[in-house]
């Protein structure tokens, strides 16, 4: 037997225990944690572990993160500080472990009957049947009263009736006490983004009052079952906060609660007091009220004028005004620098904005402070810190299928596993989770985004495209929704759609953006002169509105695709360029790949070695950027076979995001360097089958240049293994993709003349 932070693993019985009580493990979850204690601090492989479990059947990585899942939530607390993992490696056991010889009187068991216990047992028995014959006939003669909710029934909150004359006390109660119910399982909270739809629908703006007459209508035409109606008022300077959960379809009164306060400063805490005695009265359970109940103070912030700034902020977030919401998150935190949920906010709508580094030092921030939070927060803020901070996909995974498992209902987990499960290239998966996102809230416009993106990624151009009017429709917004809509009219070759879309977001915070997708097409048509114009107005606007690293993302684009055209001169300047506006993670590490590519290794070495030195967490730099660039060095260097080797790290993230189709793009090129016609060729087609990928994070000094890229990859493939015809109409399909093509682009002279040497004539076909 083993002992570790209390618990005691018993291999020759399959148990953990705790204190002497068992803790319930399934088979295959007790053999990962088995194994893991057995072979702690080392680093153990999740092929070994795979293979340790499952020993006579073939599974996938998505088994073993199940069993991880499940593991850390048996252990509890316990799991951070246990189990290591070690992005897209294995897991580390980190945990002092002891050796316990078994023994009859050390045993965590409950030990065997004896017979000298037997007399006992049988009064206690005797005694027990006793009792619950008493029991049995009160609960005939006095029943039990039915509780009053049902677990899945679903709540909507109204704004408080607030005769104080406070202002600070409008909307902040309302959100306060969504904050402390939205903690319970049990409960249904009915979405903000859901009663904005429902007062579209009324024919009211989707900013007006949630009166408890107004919440009652929005409860009956959504079917809600119940509405909960508060009220502040205020006798000298003591508080009465009274709390009714009232029945939408009959109006009468499910359970009250009431509390004074004994001043300002104590409003909150009474009123999660009032909360939680609501939650029980509603039928939940003491256990669950006792786990899913941190204060609210504790959860959010003590400061009434802080929780302003944020419901505030989060009002403009939910109608789809991002860059809107953003001082007023920031607001909140200058007020209360502890207010863990809201900068946890500040992460994702920076992140929104395309300001990845701040958005990395907010969620960073927010996990530091995750301990004062509610459950609920605390995955979410968990999942945005392995996202942003660290960038570790698997860590993430894990914490978004807890997340999904303890709150079955809440549609955020869903559409952050989509995006997780798309960067890994599994789209079907990331399609199904993205549906149920819609499905469990349809008024949420970020799951139709997630939806749309990954119907683009399985070239399900019609698909996304409806699902991105859908939303539009019901008057939402969904992120990068114009782009992507631009992008799918650019694939389809539907130039007034695409002019429609730039209308759209002119004078808007996406209109940079925008001219960053226009200098991306532009590029990918061969039009290198335009779509550098582009870029530089796309990088001064942004830097004009105070985006700093959205002007050096947009700029390092362009550096990307000059030198993958042959450009080298202008990549150069581009990428020095870039560097003074913004050295963000994507600024570096496309700037650094684009000197690689044209042969600058010292430089290229240099950016390496600083992300190395400032984000020495992120997974994704590591497993991809890193490894594309020394690709890049080795094929300059004419070292084919060790540029392939390079790129072995980047394969599992293969095919998921824009970014992760330059390693097969890498690799064909090394394979035609090394003359393996065949596979060079199969490595391009990687690359045309998933033209549909064009995530906005990384717009397109990915997808659309490379696609054009990879046509000429194909061509010259197709050539060197004999297949001229095929050859030819590769070339023939290139040269008519590049008809308007600027005549002094390198790549475009070379696929004109290597036409032309195999004998054909471009105006004969």
């Amino acid at each position: 037997m083993y002992s570790f932070r209390g618990f005691t693993v018993d291999p020759g019985r399959a148990c953990l225990w705790r204190a002497g009580e068992e803790v319930k493990l399934r088979p295959k979850v007790f053999e990962a944690l088995s194994y893991l204690v057995v072979n702690s601090n080392r680093l153990v492989t999740k092929d070994e572990l795979i293979k340790a479990i499952w020993t006579d059947t073939f599974v996938t990585d998505d088994s073993l993160v199940q069993c991880l899942v499940e593991l850390r939530r048996a252990l509890g607390d316990e799991a951070q500080a246990c189990i290591k993992t070690v992005p897209r490696r294995g897991y580390i056991f980190t945990a002092e472990v002891t050796e316990v010889r078994p023994s009859a009187s050390a045993s965590p068991a409950p030990p065997a009957p004896t017979r000298k216990r037997s007399r006992r047992t049988a009064i206690a028995l005797a005694a027990f049947a006793v009792a619950t014959i008493a029991v049995s006939y009160l609960a005939q003669v006095r029943p039990r009263p039915r509780a009053a909710f049902k677990e899945k029934d679903s709540v909507l909150v109204a704004d408080f009736v607030n005769t104080t004359g406070d202002e600070v006390f409008d909307g902040t109660l309302r959100q306060a006490v969504a904050v402390a119910l939205g903690q319970s399982p049990y409960l249904d909270v009915f979405s903000e983004e859901r009663v904005r739809e429902t007062l579209r629908y009324m024919g009211r703006s989707p900013s007006e009052r949630v009166t408890p007459d107004i919440a009652r209508e929005i409860a009956q035409r959504q079917g809600v079952k119940a509405l909960l109606a508060g009220s502040i008022s205020s006798l000298g300077r003591h508080y009465v906060i009274g709390l009714e959960a009232v029945n939408a379809a009959t109006g009468d009164t499910i359970v009250r609660e009431q509390v004074e306060a004994e001043s300002r400063e104590k409003v909150l805490g009474r009123l999660d007091e009032a909360g939680t005695k609501l939650r029980e009265k509603l039928g939940e359970s003491i256990g669950s009220i006792e786990k899913f109940a941190a204060p609210i103070e504790q959860a959010t912030t003590p400061s009434l004028e802080a929780f302003k700034a944020y419901d505030l902020g989060r009002q403009k977030h939910f109608s789809g005004q991002y860059f809107e919401a953003i001082p007023l998150y920031r607001h909140a935190v200058e007020l209360d620098p502890n207010f863990a949920i809201a900068h946890a906010a500040l992460g994702i709508t920076y992140g929104t904005a395309q300001e990845y580094d701040l958005a990395a030092s907010f969620s960073q921030r927010a996990f530091e402070l995750r301990e004062r939070v509610s459950e609920r927060e605390k995955f979410y803020i968990s999942a945005r810190y392995y996202m942003d901070v660290l960038d570790d996909g698997d860590r993430a995974i894990e914490v978004l299928e807890l997340w999904k498992e303890t709150y079955s209902r809440d549609f955020v987990p869903r559409t952050n596993l989509a995006a997780r499960y798309g960067a890994i290239g599994q789209h079907e998966r990331a399609l199904e989770e993205a549906r149920e996102g819609v499905r469990l809230n349809p008024d949420a416009g970020v799951a139709y985004a997630s939806l749309a993106y990954c119907a683009l990624c399985l070239g399900r151009y019609a698909e996304a495209r409806a699902t991105i009017e859908q939303a539009l429709a019901r008057k939402l917004e969904p992120p990068y929704a114009r782009y992507m809509l631009y992008g799918i009219a650019f694939v389809e070759g539907d130039t007034a759609a695409m002019g429609q879309q730039v209308d759209r977001v002119a004078g808007t915070p996406q209109e940079a953006g925008m001219l960053a997708m226009q200098s991306v097409t532009a590029a990918s048509l061969g039009q290198v002169r335009r779509a550098r114009d582009l870029t530089k107005r796309a990088s001064a606007l942004a830097q004009s509105r105070g985006l700093k690293e959205s002007a050096g993302l947009y700029s390092a684009g362009g550096a990307l695709w000059e030198a993958a055209y042959g450009n080298c001169s202008d990549a150069k300047q581009t990428a020095a360029r870039t560097l003074s506006i913004s050295r963000g993670r994507l600024a570096l590490s496309w700037s650094a790949l684009a000197l690689a590519l044209c042969g600058e290794s010292t430089q290229a070495q240099s950016l390496v070695d600083e992300m190395r030195r400032r984000f020495p967490q992120d997974s994704f730099f590591n497993a991809s950027w890193l490894p594309m660039t020394r690709a890049a060095l080795e094929l300059q260097g004419r070292n084919p076979v060790r540029a392939i080797e390079a790129l072995r790290p980047a394969e599992r993230a293969e095919l998921g995001s824009n970014s992760s189709l330059w390693p097969a793009y890498l690799r064909g090129l090394a394979y035609l360097e090394q003359g393996a016609g065949r596979e060079a060729r199969t490595e391009f087609q990687k690359v045309l089958d998933h033209k549909g990928v064009l995530a906005p994070k990384d717009f397109g000094p990915v997808a659309m240049t490379l696609y054009p890229l990879a046509y000429l990859g194909r061509a010259r493939a197709t050539a060197r293994v004999g297949d001229l015809e095929g050859s030819r109409d590769d070339y023939v399909a290139l040269l008519t993709l590049w008809e308007d093509a600027d005549p002094d682009v390198p790549v475009v002279r070379a696929a004109r003349r290597e036409y032309r040497q195999l004998g054909l004539s471009r105006t004969g076909t």
